[in-house]
């Protein structure tokens, strides 16, 4: 019998005129791990909410949604909140209490949970998922990691058939994303729980799912295994980019064995290729650091703490980022990189050490430079920056706010070159997370700032939308204009950065070309660079994984 079946469901949001979902069915079985992929906008978190009925939006719904053959409608208040989980990309958004202790018991104290059945569950998950070191931590001093593997325990304390994830691992460091999703196939394999899950980012998740369904203007074009799924996005170019790179990787060298899903089966994959080889001929290019640069933004012994009595969170950083220049800045959950980031732009300022932007000392109340016209800021919830009804309404405010007068032109062409004109009426609550990023994005260079600083520009963006931030950002940069991102994505850094930086216990280490950083680096690098490691090991991304396979078939060609 199907755990769950979906039966020609369709939805469209109130006040709108088309649907987002259009005639879907498919069924989910009992322990199966199904992940739903698609481009931005297509509709995935749409889907996965129909399915926690207390989290659909008003709208119109058409079709059914069953849960053991009964419509998830007519379940109880109680069957409906302890049988179907949700976990939501943003682990901030979830946390109802502030102790962790609280937090696991706060489902299970509100359908009535006896106390003691109370403190038995979360003894046991405590120690299932490793929280007993931190059981009794306020929320607010948790990494980012340690909140989403919070959340997921306390749905789990719940006992749920089936858990319902929406990009979880969007905020999360490398680290910590590979951590959750571990701990999300234990449970899946060793508790026999359904997992439900939308996805952006594949590299280990690919691998783990039973199925996949992918998601199509609103439609459903595929349900079916990871190898029938690669082998249908592989026919496209680019929708194969959004691929895991184990599975891009196998298809570039046309190896014979079994598709490589997981980054061991891509190690596994050159061994087997290259293992008589010690080093493959080096292809790639490192480039040249240009002292002669102007410097635009200036970090001399920089300590910042947010109150008097507390650790610092900067200590006595000192950093120099260079006119034109993509800088980004990796670390773990928690590290301070965000703070970094308004120390840097001016948003907050540092108890000791100096601050220049472009030569001038950042002051309470400067004038010597302007938000919005020299410097502008992406905050990590694109959503903050929005309070009107339609994105155009919100940009014209916004310029009217800054003294434009020239602001359908403005508009215009920002919505001419980012390609969102078809998003300007729409109301910002009711866009996709790789959409929100885009007009966000727009925003900030509204009035052509000379100075950028972007917190996770990527979270929840699909890869097309992914490559179009990046062509953006290096037209922006090609311009003169200086492009400051912290991100998790090491992808989509290695891709497009000019320098980058690890930032750790406090200060800025390691810093250097995307090359040097990533090859340097075991275990923060790309997936690419893991495989191919041994043979190739300059090699961080893709375009130059396959830039150097074609050297390689061109040596082997004439040597036969």
């Amino acid at each position: 019998m199907d755990l769950l079946r979906m039966e020609n469901v369709g939805f469209r949001y109130e006040g709108s005129s088309s649907p987002v979902l259009k005639d879907i069915s498919f069924e989910v079985k009992r322990g199966d791990f199904l992940v739903v992929i698609g481009a931005s906008g297509s509709g995935k978190s749409t889907l996965l909410r129909l399915l926690k009925r207390e989290l659909v939006t008003n709208g119109e719904i058409k079709g059914k949604v069953y849960f053991e053959d009964q419509s998830i409608n007519e379940l109880s208040d109680h069957e409906s909140a302890s049988k179907i989980g949700y976990v939501m990309q943003d682990p901030d958004a979830q946390i109802v209490t502030d102790k962790v202790w609280s937090e696991l018991a706060f489902g299970l104290e509100n359908i009535g949970v006896p106390r003691d059945v109370i403190r038995s569950r979360i003894g046991e998950m405590a120690n299932y998922f490793g929280i007993h070191n931190w059981y009794q931590k306020d929320v607010a001093d948790l990494s980012g990691g340690q909140k989403q593997l919070l959340n997921l325990a306390s749905i789990l304390v719940m006992q749920p058939e089936i858990v319902v994830l929406d990009e979880p691992t969007a905020q999360l460091d490398p680290i910590a994303s590979l951590d959750f999703l571990r701990t999300l196939q234990r449970i899946n394999t060793e508790l026999n729980t359904t997992i439900i899950m939308a996805e952006h980012y594949l590299e280990e998740v690919f691998g783990m799912a039973d199925n996949i369904l992918i998601i199509n203007d609103g439609t459903k074009e595929f349900y079916g295994s990871s190898f029938e799924a690669a082998n249908l996005l592989l026919k496209d170019d680019k929708r194969g980019e959004s691929l895991p790179n184990p599975v891009r990787l196998h298809h570039l060298i046309e190896n014979k064995d079994k598709m490589a899903f997981t980054i061991s089966d891509g190690i596994e994959m050159m061994n087997n290729q290259f293992g008589s080889l010690k080093l493959l001929e080096q292809t790639v290019e490192l480039k040249d650091s240009d002292t002669s640069k102007q410097i635009i933004i200036s970090l001399k012994h920089v300590s910042f703490k947010y109150g008097r009595l507390e650790s610092d969170i900067l200590h006595d950083v000192t950093l120099d980022i260079y006119k034109g220049e993509i800088f980004s800045v990796l670390g773990g959950n928690g590290a301070g990189k965000s703070t970094l980031m308004k120390v840097m732009s001016g948003l907050v300022l540092p108890y000791q050490g100096k601050v220049k932007i472009d030569g001038k000392k950042v002051k309470p109340k400067s004038n010597d430079f302007v938000y919005g016209h020299d410097v502008a800021y992406l905050p990590q919830q694109p959503l903050s920056m929005f309070v009107k009804e339609s994105v155009k309404a919100d940009y014209e405010s916004f310029l009217k706010t800054m003294g434009y007068t020239n602001i359908e032109e403005s508009i215009n062409g920002i919505a001419d070159w980012f390609n969102i004109t078809h998003l300007l009426e729409q109301h910002p609550y009711d866009l996709s997370g790789g959409e929100l990023q885009l007009v966000a994005l727009g925003k900030v260079l509204l009035l052509n700032p000379d100075v950028i600083f972007l917190d996770e520009p990527t979270k929840g963006v699909d890869i097309q939308n992914k490559n179009k931030i990046a062509h953006l950002l290096k037209e922006f940069s090609n311009k003169g204009k200086t492009v400051i991102i912290v991100t998790h994505d090491v992808d989509f850094s290695a891709k497009i950065s000019d320098r980058c930086g690890l930032f750790f216990d406090r200060q800025m280490i390691s810093v250097s070309d995307p090359i040097t950083f990533f090859s340097n680096n075991y275990f923060y690098t790309t997936p690419i660079n893991k495989m191919v490691k041994a043979y190739l090991p300059k090699v961080v991304t893709f375009d130059q994984a396959k830039k150097s396979w074609k050297v390689i078939k061109k040596r082997e060609d004439c040597n036969e």
